[in-house]
């Protein structure tokens, strides 16, 4: 069941959609068509939000990459051929960004690009930006049966930040529900079901592919599975466009696998395998990204036998989660509130918990060193 205040203020509704904005911060748009008509309902509701986050992130482009962005948008959508992934895999959300272009009246190139944003940064190689994440797992049902998590904050460019949402998005024919942190126009950035969740985080130096399957689609295409098994043969099986880490848990289980477009590999910081965190930077993986080989040709004259990764937001998390007995609620938030992992660019922070009967969002819109978490649940 999904709990919101009594007091009933705000709400938006066309056919399959109710837009509710109890908490100021973090709209809710219920959703309940087909994938089309989600998206169209997404790009309606939210229109005028959507034309404005598109036209910063379009200025963005131009600043960073110095053409129109219009004429970007093509040369990158010439240069690249992710579509037939997309309906291989996941054509639910093919038909859904179709809605969202169709609805909110923005052309389907544009929005299409727009989910495109790890692809963007991989392939046109754009260094030095704020895009980094910092997640957890912990599995205390291995360790004394207790509640699993997964957690993580989201750190990406500040022009995204204020338009943060929450897609609660429910199925009448196969009675499936699912929770998606996102911003307006963007179809999922992390998220759960009634039995899993998932986090993701950029991991740029692995090598990517020009027509594997997108981020966006991945993490979505994860909240389809109805099972935990399900979700990482899906992961180990497609074709990634860009490196990731991904994060899946659920009551029994949490993986960490970091996956390049050839190579997916698991990551645990020890054999107990009751606990995992990362940052954006490869711990297993080797399969690296051809820019990257070159980068550490022109610094070290060759590629070195060993490259050790480290930053001082994957430090922090180990020191945090390595030195506590006993992992739960409290030491996570306390965690995803300590700086460098939260800081000036965390966009939104979530804590996915899982329980017998229901599963657990908390989300804080915002760095969660100032910004409460607000909580949503999911019956099973």
């Amino acid at each position: 069941m999904f709990f919101l205040p009594s007091v009933n203020i705000g709400i938006d509704s066309y056919k399959d959609a109710v837009l509710d904005t109890t908490y100021s911060n973090l709209p809710i748009l219920h959703l309940s068509g087909t994938p089309y008509e989600n998206g169209f309902q997404h790009g309606r509701i939210m229109k005028a939000r959507i034309i404005e986050l598109v036209g910063l992130w379009k200025n963005d482009i131009e600043r960073n990459y110095h053409l129109p962005a219009d004429e970007f948008i093509k040369i990158f959508l010439d240069s690249t051929d992710y579509i037939p992934a997309i309906k291989k895999w996941t054509p639910d959300l093919f038909e859904e960004i179709r809605g969202i272009s169709a609805g909110s009246g923005i052309d389907f190139n544009t929005i299409f690009a727009f989910q495109l944003l790890d692809e963007i940064w991989t392939n046109a190689r754009l260094i030095n930006l704020p895009h980094h994440c910092t997640s957890v797992g912990i599995n205390n049902y291995k360790k004394d049966g207790s509640s699993n998590y997964i957690a993580q904050n989201i750190d990406i460019t500040p022009f995204y930040h204020g338009y943060q949402i929450l897609l609660d998005i429910s199925d009448k024919d196969s009675n499936s529900r699912k929770f998606v942190t996102t911003f307006v126009g963007y179809i999922g950035a992390n998220g759960l079901n009634k039995n899993i969740g998932i986090t993701a985080n950029t991991l740029s130096d692995l090598r990517s592919s020009l027509n594997g399957l997108p981020v966006c689609c991945i993490a979505r295409g994860v909240l389809e599975k109805a099972s935990f098994d399900e979700a990482v043969n899906f992961i180990k099986n497609i074709k990634h466009a860009s490196g990731q880490n991904y994060i899946i848990g659920s009551r029994h289980d949490i993986i960490s696998l970091e996956c390049a477009s050839d190579l997916v590999t698991e990551y645990w910081p020890d054999s107990t395998k009751k606990y995992t965190f990362h940052a954006n930077t490869p711990l297993t993986n080797t399969s690296y990204h051809p820019a990257y080989i070159d980068y550490l040709k022109a610094l070290h004259g060759s590629v070195p036998e060993f490259i050790s990764f480290s930053d001082k937001r994957l430090e922090s998390m180990k020191s945090n989660i390595l030195n506590n007995k006993t992992i739960g609620l409290e030491t996570i938030k306390n965690v995803l509130s300590t700086k460098p992992i939260c800081n000036s660019n965390t966009f939104v922070s979530t804590i996915i918990k899982f329980n017998n009967d229901y599963n657990e969002l908390r989300i804080s819109p915002g760095s969660p060193d100032s910004i409460e978490y607000l909580v949503f649940t999911i019956n099973k």
